[in-house]
């Protein structure tokens, strides 16, 4: 069983002319050269336009990569694995397999070097326009609640106020308000972004990191951080590179079922959570009238 694979291997490359067949064998070091060459160019490519990505992507907030971009990246991805494939297969060859591996090096090469020379141009920009500020949520009518919206819609007009908070009993129409606060953002275009979060029940600072993160579409420059400081600061960045925005924390309640003294610390370490970032914040979840800051 020795010889058998060499003789396929020859089998092979029979329909490759002999001057050919030749060379292969003669300077197989000399196409892994090469081979290897143009890999390590492709994957710093690919690093590369990944960065670049990134970085388009956080700013402004908003972008999505264009679709042959993701494209592009995906199939280097499974070129460099499949490349990885041949070089192990090549370095584990024998002498009798010169000639077939310097064939199968050399058509992988030019496969690499056709994806290098189809790369994105990073100059025409890797990303485009995404959604607008945000979608509208759906809602129930507001009946007898304006006055209370209008001094929620007032606060968020003033330059000088950064968190709002709003609590009440269960049932009273907070999170309807915001939810005609959120839509009626949108309609204005006062704000470049508008987020509405859902808080869940139990109350994880890093847990409300990627629910804002999420929302933002932006999860994955998070997911593989284990810091809740440094997430805050990534998190500080892309919501500075999102210009002018509300952040809407919703359903609070759930979990503040203490006194507001426990409900204002928690606003206070809310602007830690985001590196001191000045934030417009509006919490429903405890019952309105109070405003913070």
């Amino acid at each position: 069983m020795e010889y058998v694979e060499p003789v396929f291997g020859i089998a092979n490359c029979l329909g490759t002319p002999v001057c050919k067949y030749l060379q292969y064998h003669r300077k197989l070091n000399y196409y892994v050269r090469n081979f290897k060459r143009i890999r390590d160019e492709l994957n710093c490519k690919m690093e590369d336009i990944e960065l670049q990505l990134k970085a388009e992507l956080l700013r402004p907030l908003g972008k999505l990569p264009k679709k042959g971009v993701e494209n592009w990246l995906k199939a280097v991805k499974e070129m460099i694995r499949e490349a990885q494939v041949v070089e192990n297969k090549v370095s584990n060859g024998r002498y009798f397999c010169r000639a077939c591996n310097g064939k199968l090096v050399d058509e992988k090469t030019r496969e690499m070097k056709e994806f290098l020379d189809n790369a994105p141009n990073a100059s025409e920009g890797l990303a485009i326009d995404g959604p607008s500020a945000g979608l509208p949520l759906p809602t129930s009518e507001l009946v007898g609640e304006e006055a209370v919206r209008n001094e929620i819609w007032a606060c968020l007009m003033q330059e000088e106020v950064s968190k709002i908070g709003v609590w009440g009993m269960g049932g009273v129409g907070k999170t309807t308000i915001m939810k005609h606060i959120h839509n009626d953002l949108l309609k204005q275009q006062r704000f470049e972004r508008v987020i509405w979060v859902t808080m869940s029940k139990e109350f994880n600072v890093m847990k409300v990191q990627d629910d804002i993160a999420g929302a933002l579409q932006s999860k994955e420059y998070i997911a593989t951080e284990g810091d809740k400081l440094r997430r805050a600061s990534i998190l500080s960045g892309m919501l500075k590179n999102a210009g002018k925005h509300v952040l809407i924390l919703a359903d609070l309640g759930r979990i503040w079922v203490r006194p507001i003294s426990a409900f204002l610390c928690f606003l206070n370490n809310v602007q830690e959570v985001f590196d001191d970032l000045p934030l417009r914040i509006t919490k429903p979840g405890y019952s309105f009238h109070g405003k913070f800051g």
